[in-house]
């Protein structure tokens, strides 16, 4: 790998199961297929490689792009966008299928898509073209890459795992066509964290700015609001911020304002996984 450039960085995948009749389908193919296949190929250059089960959905949490199955992270020491990455003796195995359950493909675009080439046979990876999904009448796949460490410590520094279990709220966000970022970043700061910093019931904020040069990726920040509890969300995320002025550029009548699940995503995870899977993983050993 000496002639590949060393970039230390992490990246957030935000899964949704768009259907519970799909959540069975969606956690075999995970922990079944996935896993190992995702294994198999980055092993040599990824240092976790963990999946973060979602909290139950919220209320009001559709409108805030609330995905129900799970936050992927990983780590990685090189670019997985690099082409040369995406000679593989084994291709991945990313049926059409995955994107459905997860909500990135219409239903009417399945058998069309079974039927003809399956995304990366003709030009590229299998599941790095899955990975840029964005079809009409769908939600992209939204795949963020960040710097490895937390670029903005907002609130709550030297919180331990003593202090209290953690409700993290992980969003991402991007802001509508001809809305500048440096606009978007500015009623961010200036109306919408300030709500967070002053709530009691909030006790942790951590920010980063989305690495798009990596992928293209739609959004522009990532941001954790970490709370006790789901009882603490609501009071701060739904009636704190009914205060907020409703933007020009809004495309809801509330807060965030923003398209769910494109524009604005989201997902509430524990600290802890026992899928941190390059560690634990030792395959799809079944209940008695």
């Amino acid at each position: 790998m000496a002639d590949f450039k060393f970039e230390p960085m992490r990246s957030l995948i935000y899964v949704n199961c768009a259907k519970e009749d799909y959540r069975p389908n969606l956690t075999r193919w995970l922990y079944k297929t996935h896993i190992p296949d995702s294994i198999s190929q980055f092993e040599p250059y990824v240092t976790k490689y963990a999946f973060y089960p979602s909290f139950p959905c919220p209320p009001e949490g559709d409108r805030f792009g609330y995905c129900k199955m799970q936050l992927t992270e990983h780590h990685w020491l090189v670019s997985d966008l690099d082409p040369r990455l995406e000679i593989k003796a084994i291709a991945e195995t990313f049926p059409p299928d995955v994107l459905l359950w997860q909500g990135n493909l219409p239903e009417a675009a399945v058998e069309m898509m079974k039927n003809g080439p399956k995304p990366g046979e003709e030009d590229g990876d299998i599941g790095n073209e899955a990975r840029k999904a964005a079809f009409e009448g769908a939600n992209p796949f939204i795949f963020c890459f960040l710097p490895m460490w937390w670029e903005e410590d907002i609130k709550g520094k030297g919180r331990t795992i003593e202090d209290g279990a953690n409700y993290r709220f992980n969003f991402s966000i991007g802001f509508p066509d001809g809305v500048d970022k440096a606009e978007g970043e500015k009623w961010l700061r200036e109306e919408v964290l300030p709500i967070f910093e002053a709530a009691p019931e909030c006790t942790r904020i951590l920010m980063s700015h989305v690495k798009k040069d990596i992928n293209d990726c739609t959004m522009d920040f990532v941001v954790e609001v970490w709370f006790e509890n789901q009882s603490g969300w609501y009071k701060v995320m739904v009636e704190d911020t009914k205060k907020l002025a409703k933007p020009s550029w809004a495309e809801q009548d509330a807060f965030p304002f923003l398209k769910p699940y494109h524009r604005f995503i989201s997902v509430a995870v524990a600290d802890y996984t026992p899928s941190n899977n390059l560690a634990n993983y030792r395959g799809y050993l079944t209940m008695r």
